[in-house]
C-alpha cells in the first residue's frame, strides 16, 4: 500500500482546502486576477465539478468554500453569524468559475473553492489506478465512505459492501451487487455538533450557507468514486424527491437516501437498488 499512500499524499498536496501551499490555494489566488493554468489532476477535477454543478443546478458547488470557511468544522464548533453568511452569498455561484481545458478563471475576487466533496473520491480512483497499473488484479479502496473496488475477493466471490445505518451505529446495511464498481455516502452523522437541540453538520446547502436539511444520508453507486462522491453530496442537498428523480434520469447511477418525516426515519431508493438490500429497513 506504500504506492497508494504516496498517491494520496500527492493528491492532497494538489487539492487540500487547508494548506496554504497546496496547488489549489496558489491557483485560487492567481485565477481571480488572470487566467491560470492548472495541473492535469486539478484541471480534470475542476472541469468535472463544473459539469456536475450545471447538471445538478448548483446542488453541488465547489464555490461553497465561502461558507465552509465560516463554519470551521473540526476547529471552532459554532454557528456562524447570520450576517457573515448573508455577506458570503454573492461569492457562492458555480457560474463564476470558468474552465477552458486546464485553464481556470475566477470571475469574482474572493471566491473560495472547496474540493472536499470531490478530491477524496478522485484520490480513491487514483490509488485504484496506480495499483492496477502495478498488476494488482483485485482490491478494494475505502476512504471515509468513498469506495472503489475491482476484480474478485481472494475466494473468488464478488465483493459485498455494507452501508452504515445513519442512526444505528452498530448496524450495517448490506447491499448486493448492482453492477457498479464505486459508491460514496454523504451523511449528517460524521462531522457535526449540536446546539439548542439542533444538529449542525458539514454538508452545506450552497443556496443558504446552512447545513442541508432534506436528508439524513445519501449513498450513490456509479462507475467511479469521484462521481459517486459528487453525486452523493448533490443528492443529499436536493433531498429525496428531487434526488430520486434526478438520479433515475442519469444513465449510470443508483441511490439510497434516508430522511426524516414527522419524527420518523424513512428511506427511498432508485429502481436499480430494488431487490438488492439485505436488511429490512423502516
Amino acid at each position: 500500500m506504500e504506492l497508494g499512500t504516496t498517491e494520496i499524499d500527492r493528491i492532497e498536496a494538489v487539492m487540500s482546502n487547508y494548506s496554504k501551499t497546496s496547488e489549489l490555494a496558489k491557483v485560487e489566488s492567481l485565477a481571480a486576477i488572470r487566467a491560470t493554468v492548472c495541473s492535469t489532476d486539478l484541471g480534470f477535477v475542476l472541469r468535472r465539478s463544473q459539469e456536475w454543478s450545471k447538471a445538478s443546478v448548483g446542488a453541488f458547488d465547489i464555490t461553497v468554500g465561502a461558507f465552509s470557511r465560516l463554519w470551521s468544522f473540526g476547529e471552532a464548533w459554532a454557528v456562524p453569524d447570520s450576517v457573515n453568511l448573508r455577506s458570503a452569498l454573492p461569492s457562492v455561484d458555480y457560474n463564476l468559475v470558468q474552465m477552458t481545458g486546464d485553464t481556470l478563471r475566477l470571475l469574482r475576487p474572493g471566491l473560495s473553492l472547496d474540493l472536499g466533496a470531490v478530491a477524496k473520491g478522485y484520490a480513491v480512483d487514483r490509488v485504484a489506478a496506480v495499483l492496477r497499473n502495478e498488476g494488482v488484479h483485485s482490491g478494494l479502496i475505502e476512504a471515509g465512505g468513498d469506495v472503489r473496488f475491482w476484480g474478485e475477493k481472494p475466494d473468488g466471490s464478488r465483493w459485498r459492501l455494507g452501508i452504515q445505518h445513519p442512526r444505528r451505529r452498530d448496524q450495517i446495511i448490506e447491499v448486493g451487487d448492482i453492477g457498479f464498481n464505486a459508491l460514496a455516502t454523504s451523511g449528517d452523522y460524521e462531522q457535526f455538533f449540536e446546539q439548542d437541540g439542533q444538529r449542525f453538520h458539514h454538508i452545506l446547502d450552497p443556496r443558504t450557507g446552512y447545513p442541508a436539511r432534506e436528508s439524513v444520508s445519501a449513498t450513490v453507486w456509479t462507475d467511479n468514486a469521484m462521481d459517486a462522491d459528487i453525486l452523493s453530496t448533490a443528492a443529499f442537498v436536493m433531498g429525496p424527491d428531487a434526488a430520486m428523480a434526478w438520479i433515475e434520469s442519469l444513465p449510470r447511477a443508483e441511490a439510497l437516501l434516508f430522511f426524516e418525516r414527522d419524527g420518523q426515519l424513512r428511506h427511498r431508493y432508485t429502481s436499480g437498488v430494488t431487490g438488492h438490500l439485505q436488511i429490512a429497513l423502516p
